[in-house]
């Protein structure tokens, strides 16, 4: 897979972005485990999720996807935007 530049950053990252806001919705772990797994062997670098997908299980499912992995060779992008709940503190 091809990498290009993200805009004037100097970080390089994969042509394709894999989006995992079903995670642990739609996409139980091990079927997303899988998907991680075959996006990355095809030279797949970069992975969208946030903390409101599925209330942070997303970003859960692909954390201990990413334990033992060389962290360095990918990058996570997350959003922190959005309710998560009803309280103030919600965030």
């Amino acid at each position: 897979m091809k990498q290009r530049f993200l805009g004037r950053s100097g970080l390089r990252v994969s042509e394709l972005c894999l989006g995992a806001m079903t995670f642990g919705q739609d996409t139980d772990e091990a079927t997303a485990h899988r998907i991680l797994d075959t996006f990355t062997e095809a030279g797949g670098t970069f992975v969208d999720t946030a903390d409101v997908y599925h209330r942070g299980v997303s970003e859960e499912i692909v954390g201990r996807w990413l334990k033992g992995r060389r962290r360095d060779d990918l990058v996570i992008a997350t959003k922190v935007f959005g309710t998560m709940g009803e309280s103030p503190n919600a965030g």
